[in-house]
C-alpha cells in the first residue's frame, strides 16, 4: 500500500480521529488509526468499541491496501511537516514510511487485521438534517449530563421524537436542560446517547454549514457526512422520568438582565470552593441579591435591578456553577428566572413559550 495526500488534508483528517483513539489501552490496537486506500479514496478509521468514527479523502499516485498507524505520534509527525503533498507507504513488518520533501520518517505499524471491524451502517435509515441544528440541540443540553460513570444512564442525552418534534433532554439529578426541536429523525423508541460520544459529534459538526444524516440501528447512533461518518454506541437502560420533576404549579416570574446576572455570579464564584459552590439568593421587589460566605476565603455580596413586583420575598441556595452553565446557554438579553415553591426546581427560560428551557435543583440550607 501506498499513496500521497497534500499535508493540509492529512492534518484535518487525523484532527477528527485522534480523541477517538486510546492514549492506553489492554488493546494497543485501540491506540492506532486504520489507513485503507481503494481506487484513489482515503479512509482513515479510530474507534475505541464505543464510538467510531471514519474520514475520507481523495489521494493520488495510490496503490490499494490497508496499515495501521500509531494515531497520536502519526498526527504529531504530520502536523510539523513542510506544506505540500506527503507519500505513505507501508513496508515490511507492517513499519510505515513517511516522506515529504526532505523530511522523512520510518514509525511502527501493527497487524491491521487484528483492527476491530467496521460496523455494517450502509442498509441505516437515514434523515437530513442540518449540521448547525444538531450542534445546536447538543449545545443547549449536554451540559447538564452527569460525568458520575455510576449513574451510567445518565452519562448521555435522552433523544426522542413525537410527531412534528425531536427532544433532547439531559441531567445529572441535580439539574437538568431540554430542547424541542421541528427536525425529522428515524427514532420510534427513546434512545441514550453517551456524553463522550455526543461531544466528538458536536466537534465533527462545528462549522459545517451542509447537513449530515442521522440514523439509528438497535444500538447505535449513525452519522454521515459528505467527508466523515461516525458511530456511537447507546447506552443500554432506562432513563428517568424527567417529567416528574418539571415543575407544573403557577410560577412567580422574575425578569433579569443576562449579563447583569452573569457578571454577577462570577464575581461570586470566586469565594466558593470545589467542595461547596451554594450561593445564598434572595430575591425581593425588583432586586436580586447574591452573597456568599465562606469560613475560609471570606464573605461577599452583589444586588442587581432585576423585575419583580410580588410581596413575598424569596430565599434559597442554589449552586452557582449550575445556574452560570443555565444563562450561558441561554442566548437573549432578557431571561425569565420561574420560583414555583420552596424545594421545588427553579427555571430559567426565554419566554413563557420557548423551546428550551433549564431547571436547577435547590441546595438544602
Amino acid at each position: 500500500m501506498f499513496f500521497e495526500i497534500e499535508k493540509d488534508s492529512l492534518t484535518e483528517g487525523m484532527s477528527k480521529i485522534v480523541p477517538i483513539t486510546e492514549r492506553r489501552s489492554p488493546l494497543p490496537i485501540l491506540t492506532h488509526a486504520l489507513m485503507e486506500v481503494k481506487d484513489s479514496v482515503l479512509s482513515i478509521t479510530a474507534t475505541d468499541l464505543e464510538v467510531g468514527i471514519r474520514v475520507i479523502y481523495n489521494c493520488q499516485d495510490a496503490n490499494d491496501g490497508f496499515a495501521t498507524v500509531p494515531a497520536r505520534k502519526f498526527s504529531e509527525i504530520v502536523k510539523e511537516l513542510s506544506s505540500g503533498p506527503v507519500r505513505i507507504e507501508l513496508a515490511d513488518r507492517f513499519r510505515i514510511k513517511i516522506t515529504s520533501g526532505r523530511s522523512s520518517f520510518d514509525i511502527a505499524g501493527m497487524d491491521p487485521s487484528d483492527f476491530p471491524a467496521w460496523a455494517n451502517i450502509e442498509e441505516v435509515e437515514t434523515h437530513e438534517i442540518p449540521c448547525e441544528k444538531i450542534v445546536h440541540m447538543l449545545d443547549k443540553t449536554i451540559f447538564a449530563s452527569s460525568n458520575d460513570d455510576s449513574r451510567f444512564n445518565l452519562n448521555g442525552v435522552l433523544i426522542e421524537k413525537n410527531e412534528t418534534q425531536t427532544r433532547f433532554v439531559a441531567t445529572d439529578g441535580h439539574r437538568l436542560a431540554l430542547i424541542d426541536e421541528e427536525i425529522d429523525i428515524p427514532l420510534d423508541l427513546k434512545v441514550i446517547a453517551p456524553k463522550k460520544g455526543l461531544l466528538e459529534l458536536k466537534r465533527l459538526l462545528e462549522g459545517q454549514k451542509d447537513k449530515a444524516e442521522i440514523g439509528f440501528d438497535h444500538k447505535n447512533l449513525v452519522v454521515k457526512t459528505p467527508k466523515a461518518m461516525m458511530t456511537i454506541r447507546l447506552i443500554e437502560g432506562d432513563y428517568p422520568d424527567y417529567l416528574r420533576v418539571l415543575p407544573t404549579d403557577k410560577a412567580k416570574v422574575i425578569l433579569a438582565k443576562r449579563n447583569s446576572l452573569l457578571q454577577s455570579l462570577k464575581r461570586m464564584a470566586i469565594l466558593t470552593s470545589d467542595r461547596n459552590r451554594g450561593v445564598n439568593v434572595t430575591i425581593k421587589q425588583d432586586q436580586i441579591e447574591f452573597s456568599v460566605n465562606h469560613p475560609d476565603l471570606g464573605a461577599a455580596n452583589d444586588i442587581i435591578e432585576v423585575d419583580y413586583k410580588d410581596e413575598e420575598q424569596i430565599n434559597l441556595i442554589l449552586n452557582v456553577a449550575y445556574m452560570m452553565d443555565a444563562i450561558s446557554n441561554i442566548e437573549l438579553e432578557n431571561i425569565h428566572i420561574e420560583y414555583y415553591k420552596e424545594g421545588a426546581p427553579i427555571k430559567f427560560i426565554t419566554g413563557l413559550d420557548s423551546n428550551y428551557f433549564s431547571i436547577v435543583m435547590p441546595m438544602r440550607k
